[in-house]
């Protein structure tokens, strides 16, 4: 059975997951292109539980100052030695419900963090420091999307998340909480091609908190590997894989109050 580590967002405070996001394939170019195209001005960017900084690093070059949040010491570790090049982010440990935020930002950006957050907290402490053109842009989905061996692969993702317990959510089709605190004014799909090695497609998995070795413990964590191993080598060559990479973007304003479910 697995711990409880790696159902809460504590488990991205453990050194090993930070370690591990490494090995995550990049957002598709065309997605930072278009986040670039959202903001009405190029002064200043907030990313919100930005991680090992996958998205302040790559639009830093286009803001003269970067607000990069997250509440993980390992994580923004990590961050900080990736991004050192740019001194333009100012990294910043704290949970989102209790940063101090000085506004306006012309772009906020939140990953796949905001299943972590207080919505009722962070909604309206957003809308307060957007300026009133510029957007929050939901960005979602950095695991495979489309190869010769997706079936087999989400085939085990659901064994081994019903053999901790747990019951399978399909994250594509799942409802998000956030959209009851959110006005939709876009939404987007964009994909890139990855090329890989097998042992970082297995290494990325434990950057993800169910997946966490911490949460797994190491028997379990090295049976997951070993199968999922077994999966993806018959189409590999010379140990690289191929892969789609589908990234969901959800271009909104944040909401101070929920939307009223009787409307």
């Amino acid at each position: 059975m697995f711990s409880s580590v790696g159902r809460t967002g504590e488990a991205f405070d453990d050194p090993d997951v930070a370690a591990c996001y490494a090995s995550r394939p990049p957002y598709p170019p065309e997605l930072h292109r278009k986040l670039l195209e959202l903001a009405p001005g190029r002064a200043r960017l907030l990313d919100l539980g930005c991680g090992p900084g996958k998205l302040a690093i790559d639009l830093a070059p286009h803001f003269a100052h970067v607000i990069a949040v997250d509440p993980s010491e390992p994580m923004l570790r990590v961050a900080r030695a990736l991004g050192a090049e740019h001194e333009n982010i100012r990294w910043v440990r704290a949970r989102a419900e209790e940063v101090e935020l000085e506004g306006p930002f012309d772009l906020i950006v939140v990953g796949a963090a905001i299943h972590w957050m207080r919505l009722d907290i962070v909604m309206p402490k957003l809308k307060g420091v957007l300026r009133p053109d510029a957007p929050l842009a939901l960005v979602n989905g950095d695991e495979p999307g489309e190869a010769a061996w997706i079936d087999a692969y989400r085939a085990h993702l659901i064994r081994w998340v019903e053999r901790g317990g747990g019951t399978w959510r399909d994250p594509v089709h799942t409802a998000p909480a956030y959209l009851d605190w959110i006005d939709i004014q876009s939404r987007e799909s964009f994909s890139s091609e990855v090329d890989q090695s097998v042992e970082e497609l297995i290494e990325a998995e434990h950057s993800r908190a169910t997946w966490s070795r911490a949460a797994m413990g190491a028997e379990a964590a090295s049976a997951f590997d070993s199968e999922l191993r077994g999966i993806l080598q018959p189409h590999a060559v010379a140990g690289r894989i191929r892969y789609r990479v589908d990234t969901r973007l959800v271009v909104c304003r944040p909401r101070s109050e929920p939307r009223d479910p009787q409307a």
